[in-house]
C-alpha cells in the first residue's frame, strides 16, 4: 500500500507538502484533500477518479454503505489506494509472464 499511496500523492501533485511525511501523515493529508474536494470542487474529484480509474458509481456505492464513523475522504482514499495497488499487482504479473 505504501507504493500505491506514493503514486496517488504524485498523481495529485501533493508531493511538496509531504516530503519526509510518514504514511499516516500522507493518508491524513490525502483524506483531508478529498474531503475538501467533496465539499467544494466535486468536478475536480470526478476528474481525479477518472484519471486513477475508479468509477464514480463505485464511489457512490461505497459512500452509501458508509459506516458512520468514516468520512467521505477516508472512503474515497481507500478506493484510490485499492485501485493503485491493483495496478501495481497487474504490472508485476505482466513483467513476470
Amino acid at each position: 500500500m505504501e507504493k500505491a499511496l506514493s503514486l496517488i500523492v504524485d498523481k495529485l501533485q501533493l508531493q511538496e507538502e509531504l516530503n519526509g511525511a510518514s504514511d499516516t501523515e500522507k493518508m491524513a493529508l490525502l483524506t483531508s484533500y478529498l474531503n475538501d474536494l467533496v465539499l467544494h470542487n466535486f468536478n475536480h474529484l470526478v476528474s481525479i477518479l477518472y484519471r486513477i480509474d475508479v468509477s464514480e458509481q463505485k464511489v457512490r456505492l461505497a459512500l452509501a454503505q458508509n459506516p458512520q464513523n468514516k468520512t467521505a475522504g477516508e472512503i474515497i482514499a481507500q478506493l484510490l489506494l485499492e485501485r493503485e495497488a491493483q495496478k501495481i499487482e497487474f504490472r508485476k504479473n505482466i513483467k513476470t509472464n
